[in-house]
């Protein structure tokens, strides 16, 4: 969904919420996601994982989020960011998970050679795929009375 999309959708929230009512905004970071082996001692980098559209919608999900706080719809009370991972214990059991529920993920040649490689190395115990999400909340800024007390 393009940004003014996502902002019409804001738009269209505020109007559901009952007034100095908040919403909480999860969307994928910045940053690309990180594939790891696990090991008993720690982990090895293996690779990021690639978009077929570069991850255009999360730079256009912060700019709708932006978009509205700086029109006024909400004021924004926190934002912060935390790692949503994701295990397997075979490159092939991610591949497949991410088949299903990533559908513009790109797995790059070099990616699974790394794997591969870590995969073959003693106490390789799984993959775990890390993506920072962000979080932010948002309060509704109230545009005089509710439409519920205007005759």
């Amino acid at each position: 969904m393009a940004a003014e999309g996502m902002v019409h959708a804001l738009s269209l929230i505020h109007e559901l919420l009952k007034p100095g009512g908040f919403l909480i905004d999860l969307h994928p970071g910045k940053e690309k996601p990180e594939f790891s082996v696990l090991f008993p001692d720690g982990s090895r980098f293996v690779g990021h994982l690639e978009e077929t559209d570069d991850f255009v919608e999360y730079a256009q999900a912060q700019s709708a989020l932006e978009r509205v706080v700086s029109d006024g719809l909400y004021r924004l009370e926190h934002a912060g960011e935390f790692p949503f991972v994701s295990h397997a214990a075979r490159f092939a059991e991610m591949e497949a998970f991410l088949a299903e529920n990533w559908k513009d993920a790109v797995l790059t040649s070099a990616l699974r050679a790394e794997a591969a490689a870590a995969f073959r190395l003693p106490g390789a115990q799984e993959i775990q795929l890390v993506e920072r999400v962000a979080i932010a909340r948002l309060r509704r800024v109230d545009q005089g009375a509710p439409k519920s007390m205007v005759k």
